[in-house]
């Protein structure tokens, strides 16, 4: 049979203490000696001795056992100690009613002896069967221990009452003379029957893991059961058998005492004593400071791991107070949880600083109060952890959940099964929702439904395979509004490296793309129109130059423009700019392209045009703009200037059709406006001439180049010459005479305007004071003031200045200011057009009719004179229209009691018209041409006044 490791060593014994007793049977057995030989002499103290010795033993069994009562035994010990004590007490009987003992409750017999002896062995063999049957349990069963006491009682004095009061209800156990009787007999077998079932359930209980001491009641069960076959063969009360019986007995008793000793006392002082070595093992392997200490916080023992500062610093703390060892706050909190022990039992979680080797340290207490016996104080063991590096992860964890909860970058945990775990205030701030209301949710819910499903598709993908993933996503808040988010999703894995949550960064990035759309919008298209500028032109040039064989350029400039801002102003020109824009665009195709470069000038791109598509494409876009416009309670009309450059016959590059296109506007320009024309080789020969002539006009006024002519002005009512217009010329060695027509433009549009000015102001000052000395006092000369002069904030005291220099009285100067250029700014021209009138300066509207001026302007205007332009005059003998805008002027200028002169007078017929319309000046070729100064001087001398 196979026995568990556990009984081994005991069961060692066992076997051989049984097997060499079993041998000793055999052997007496085997003998099998004669009655007389067997007597032994002087039995009687001899058996009282052994039976006296099982007395104590029995009662030892039930003392042991009652003395350890209250501790957790198990209820097999409890029935055993029960059956032990009834054991002593028929034992103690039987001694008492053996023959030849004192009468003590009635004379002794040989039958009642053997009656409480076979009560005894029943009960012991009864009470061993039923404590190794019953399940060993820590708990009583039944019937509880003093109830077994009681039961015993009971017992043991029923069957006392019963031998003595009435034997012969009793069969006979014993025949003087001839021995033991068949009950009795029978009865030993029974019980020796009864012990050796004893045996074999032991014996079978060896194979399972060790509860009691096995071995020990084995070898009990089976001396007791040898015992009583040795008992059922005596003839005597003195016989061998009956010693041997008798010895037996002991024995039994004797293991069954060691295996009751071994229950109650020495396995638990093994376990204590084992309890005690790993506790002491635990201490040894804590790396805390375990102390003692009683309720006013002295130290009564001290544990610390061996090798340890703790063990070091602890060695002085005995007998010593709290507050004399540790600082006052420490001590405190000290304090404080010896009370929460004192009043709960336990205490736990109170937190200490101390300086430890000039750093902070930190340590967690744990109190718990233990009893002391009675009449003294409980006692209470601290456990003091030392816990820095857990606090300065929860410092850090907790700086690092603020940092999160408070990072502008919205936050989101989820689960394996992407469900929200966690958002930040950020997004709660962004989508309006709260925590609570986005816990458990798929992210995906959040989503628009313009969110393209390529880019879903892509996320979940790279998801699933555990990739990172990055992107933007449209999301929708709680109130329906949507918002772009740049977003950062990756796998959080754990030390196995299994993906438990996902980490998702949010940034909203709505305001960063409406200022990138607005950066975009600023750096390609046009703020006032809304069309591409140069930069994006580019862009759509390189596509269409690589979709079409052939395109067209077209630039687009709108006629005098300039002058409808000087007259209109800067607002009514943007009005008009921005509804020439949606003209010009709706009167291209669809795949065309219009921009603005700048100020009036328009660009657009045919794709696939060639030269018929694109002068019908210009005729159409000037068609457009020449419609009539309302510019508040004006109606207006506007031409175009529309120069035209063929990819890739004139140029492949953009820049150099640009260039192309717009010198075939200038070239329209020169020849009338509002027209159309294509670029060709000879225009670009214009074009590095005047770029030429630019650089040269640079050097003109230094070199002498520039000189002054005058034309004379002939008032038709005296006659006579009252004045003249002093003229530019410009004379280039290399160019030769340049026309006024040719580098006036150029001055302007390089800035040398206003200093050319300035010198041609000077210079006729100067000829008018040489006039004066030489006795011409009667001439006024009128000099052209360019808008740049006139935009001069000091105008009044420059003039006045060059007046004193010149020596020339004011009446005798006249500045010609444009219609243009004094409606630019009304209010400010009106002031400064006041103060040179104070001054007796003279001023004259130069070119009138060709601009926009406003009548109740003109009329606070202090001007003496309107000139009428030539365009008006070329045509006025025969032309009904310009017949009638020059008497409206000279009739106008009556009757705000200004004088007229007319310009450009070529013919007989266009002087006797102006004359019978009541012009009051005419200056001319048909009077004269613009004279050198000399010539001019002679030419009114001679002339009849």
């Amino acid at each position: 049979m196979i026995l568990h490791p556990a009984h081994l060593a005991e069961s060692r014994r066992a076997f051989g203490a049984t097997s060499a007793l079993l041998v000793i049977l055999i052997v007496v057995m085997t003998l099998r000696l004669p009655a007389a030989a067997s007597d032994v002499s002087h039995f009687l103290p001899l058996h009282m001795a052994l039976e006296m010795l099982s007395i104590v033993v029995a009662s030892l069994i039930f003392g042991i056992i009652w003395s350890s009562r209250h501790e957790t035994l198990p209820a097999n010990l409890l029935w055993l100690a029960s059956a032990f004590l009834a054991v002593a007490l028929l034992d103690c009987l039987h001694v008492l009613s053996l023959d030849g003992m004192p009468d003590f409750i009635g004379p002794g017999s040989h039958a009642r002896s053997t009656y409480f002896w076979l009560a005894a062995r029943l009960v012991g063999a009864l009470g061993l069967l039923v404590a190794v049957w019953l399940p060993w349990r820590i708990r009583p069963i039944w019937i509880p221990l003093g109830g077994r006491q009681l039961l015993v009682l009971a017992l043991v004095f029923g069957v006392t009452v019963l031998i003595f009061r009435a034997p012969a209800w009793l069969p006979a156990v014993y025949i003087r003379g001839w021995g033991l009787t068949t009950f009795t007999i029978g009865a030993e077998y029974g019980i020796l029957a009864l012990n050796l079932l004893a045996a074999v359930r032991l014996l079978w209980l060896m194979r399972r893991p060790r509860h009691f001491n096995v071995g020990a009641l084995f070898a009990a069960a089976c001396i007791m059961a040898q015992s009583e076959f040795f008992l059922t063969h005596y003839l005597g009360t003195a016989d061998v058998y009956n010693l041997f019986g008798h010895c037996y007995k002991v024995l039994a008793y004797l293991y069954l005492y060691r295996a009751v000793f071994v229950e109650t006392v020495q396995r638990p002082y093994a376990m204590m004593d084992e309890s005690r070595q790993r506790l002491q093992a635990t201490l040894d392997a804590l790396p805390d400071l375990v102390v003692e200490m009683n309720a006013r916080g002295r130290y009564l023992a001290v544990h610390a791991a061996a090798g340890t500062e703790g063990r070091r610093r602890g060695a002085g703390l005995p007998n010593r107070l709290v507050s004399d060892v540790l600082p006052p706050q420490a001590a405190d909190t000290v304090y404080a949880a010896l009370e929460e022990a004192g009043r709960q039992g336990t205490s736990h979680g109170r937190v200490l600083s101390l300086k430890v080797g000039g750093e902070t340290r930190w340590f967690e207490l744990s109190v718990a109060r233990k009893p002391a016996r009675t009449g003294l104080d409980d006692s209470y063991v601290v456990i003091s952890r030392d816990v820095t590096q857990r606090h300065e992860t929860e410092q850090m964890l907790r700086k690092f959940s603020l940092a999160v909860a408070q990072s502008p970058v919205s936050i989101m945990i989820l689960d394996a099964a992407y469900r929200i775990e966690y958002v930040n205030e950020s997004y709660s701030r962004l989508s309006g929702y709260t925590n609570q209301e986005l816990l458990g949710r798929n992210p995906a819910d959040l989503w628009s439904p313009r969110v393209p499903a390529s880019t879903v598709l892509d996320m979940t993908t790279q998801v699933a395979r555990g990739e990172p993933w990055q992107g933007e996503l449209i999301s929708l808040g709680k109130a329906g509004q949507e918002f772009t988010e740049s977003v950062l999703v990756y796998p959080v894995r754990n030390a196995a490296g299994d993906i438990t949550n996902y980490l998702s960064l949010k940034e909203d990035i709505t305001e960063k793309q409406q200022a990138a759309a607005r950066i975009q919008q600023l750096s390609n298209y046009d703020q006032l129109t809304g069309l591409p500028n140069r930069a994006l032109l580019h862009e759509h040039f390189q596509y269409a130059s690589r979709q079409f064989h052939v395109l067209a350029v077209l630039w687009i400039d709108l006629d005098r423009f300039k002058d409808i801002n000087d007259t209109l102003g800067h607002q009514a020109g943007d009005i008009l700019l921005r509804e020439m824009a949606h003209r010009l665009r709706t009167a291209l195709r669809g795949q065309d392209i219009l921009s603005r470069l700048s100020g009036d000038d328009f660009l657009a791109l045919l794709p696939g045009a060639n030269q018929q598509d694109a002068a019908r494409g210009a005729q159409a876009l000037l068609d457009v703009v020449a419609r009539p416009l309302q510019l508040g309670d004006q109606e207006i009309f506007v031409t175009a200037s529309i120069g035209i450059a063929l990819y890739p016959a004139d140029a492949d590059q953009l820049d150099v059709l640009l260039k192309h296109a717009e010198t075939a506007m200038y070239r329209i320009k020169a020849d009338g406006r509002n027209g159309s024309c294509f670029f060709t080789p000879e225009m670009q020969v214009r074009t590095v001439r005047l770029i030429a002539l630019g650089h040269a006009l640079k050097q003109a006024q230094q070199r002498g180049e520039l000189r002054l002519v005058y034309q004379p002005q002939l008032r038709l009512s005296e006659h006579r010459i009252f004045g003249a217009e002093a003229l530019l010329r410009w004379e280039s060695p290399q160019w030769g005479n340049v026309s006024p027509a040719e580098f006036i433009p150029i001055a302007e549009s390089t800035g040398l305007i206003g200093s050319i000015g300035d010198w041609v102001l000077r210079t006729a000052l100067r000829q008018i004071r040489t006039w004066l000395d030489r006795g011409l006092t009667d001439l006024v000369i009128a000099v052209n003031l360019s808008a740049v002069q006139f935009d001069q904030p000091d105008l009044p005291d420059r003039i006045s200045r060059m007046l004193d220099e010149a020596g020339v009285p004011p009446p005798c100067l006249e500045l010609e200011l444009t219609e243009a250029a004094a409606m630019k700014t009304p209010e400010t021209a009106a002031q400064k057009i006041q103060e040179l009138h104070q001054r007796g300066i003279r001023l004259a509207i130069d070119d009138f009719g060709t601009g926009y001026s406003s009548l109740s302007y003109l009329k606070r205007f202090k001007i003496h004179k309107l000139k009428i332009d030539q365009s008006f005059v070329r045509d006025i003998d025969s032309d009904m229209d310009d017949q009638a805008i020059a008497s409206a002027i000279i009739q106008m200028a009556r009757s705000l009691s200004m004088s007229t002169i007319a310009e450009g007078v070529e013919t007989a017929e266009q002087l006797a018209f102006l004359k019978a319309s009541g012009c009051d000046d005419i200056q001319g070729y048909h009077f004269s041409r613009p004279l050198d100064p000399d010539a001019f001087e002679r030419f009114v001398l001679g002339h009849p006044s």
